[in-house]
């Protein structure tokens, strides 16, 4: 296998992957752009739109929309950070945690089957993934020069 084989199948797999997850949202009835946000905030603990749209790399404009909606609807709290004017940490509220339990539920309970299949070995893909990100993204640091 050379580099253009391994990234062309690397690229289907992944994409069969992020269709799961399209699907999963469509048959919940909510945005792909929503279940994620959701999928950060549901962790427990406080985060920022900034660190969603980081870690996520989701647009922040995304981000701040869903964010906007969900507040309106209650879900979320924006608590502003001690000594950060602008930046706001964005809590689950007790509403917020049943709506995003109600719609990852059967999704956490698919991703542990799938998990617990898994050998310890292919657990490892994660640091896989994060490798070729890390080295792909700064390989196109470097087309921006």
């Amino acid at each position: 296998m050379n580099s253009r084989e391994f990234f062309y199948d690397f690229g289907r797999a992944l994409y069969r992957v992020d269709s799961f997850y399209d699907e999963f949202a469509k048959q919940s009835n909510v945005s792909s752009a929503l279940l994620w946000v959701l999928y950060a905030l549901n962790d427990g603990n406080p985060h920022t739109q900034i660190e969603i749209s980081n870690d996520w790399e989701l647009p922040k404009t995304t981000v701040n929309t869903v964010i906007k909606e969900i507040q309106k609807d209650g879900y979320v709290e924006l608590v502003p950070i001690k000594g950060k004017r602008r930046e706001m940490s964005i809590v689950l509220t007790e509403s917020g945690k049943k709506f995003a339990d109600n719609v990852l539920s059967a999704l956490y309970k698919k991703e542990a089957e799938v998990f617990n299949s898994l050998s310890s070995e292919e657990q490892e893909i994660v640091k896989v993934l994060e490798k070729l990100a890390r080295k792909l993204k700064g390989d196109e640091e470097e087309w921006n020069m």
